[in-house]
């Protein structure tokens, strides 16, 4: 197949890749219901719906400023920074943007690493990950899941070069 015949596919797995990733903070609601408050199904319902509904919120505008501002995607700048750029220029509320960004990926990146361990709990107890991860109150389990994350980012992060468009 050329290279045309192949770009279809191409941006349909990168957009599929993008989704999962944005869907990342609602899988780690949904495998850990066991954490939250009595009623936990449905305290954790609203709080999948919340965040369903700040995430829709967020990309409907995201988008809708974008095309607005005729913003396309960049291979050096993200679309949020080119929004905020456009509309505050390179003042303090643009890096206030940044800031807010950066905020947003560190917690995600830690709900990944709350999360896992959890999962891996699951996944052990069904027999798909070795059985000493399947205590979940066991303190061992919990730091051997996000050892075993933590080692596996390292390898991505160096197998990639650190670009997540390789990866």
């Amino acid at each position: 197949a050329s290279t045309a015949e192949s770009l279809p596919l191409i941006l349909l797995l990168r957009a599929f890749a993008s989704g999962c990733t944005a869907l990342t903070g609602l899988e780690t609601i949904s495998n850990g219901v066991s954490a939250f408050q009595e009623p936990e199904p449905k305290n954790a319902a609203l709080t999948m719906l919340g965040m369903a509904i700040i995430l829709g919120t967020l990309f409907i505008g995201i988008s809708v400023m974008a095309h607005y501002f005729g913003i396309l995607p960049k291979e050096d700048e993200t679309v949020v920074s080119q929004i905020a750029r456009t509309i505050f220029g390179q003042g303090v509320m643009y890096y206030l943007i940044q800031a807010a960004t950066m905020l947003i990926l560190i917690l995600a990146a830690n709900g990944a690493f709350a999360g896992f361990p959890r999962l891996a709990s699951l996944l052990a107890r069904d027999g798909y990950m070795p059985h000493q991860m399947a205590m979940m109150g066991d303190r061992l389990v919990f730091s051997n899941g996000i050892m075993i994350l933590a080692a596996f980012s390292c390898f991505l992060i160096l197998a990639f070069g650190g670009d997540t468009h390789a990866l």
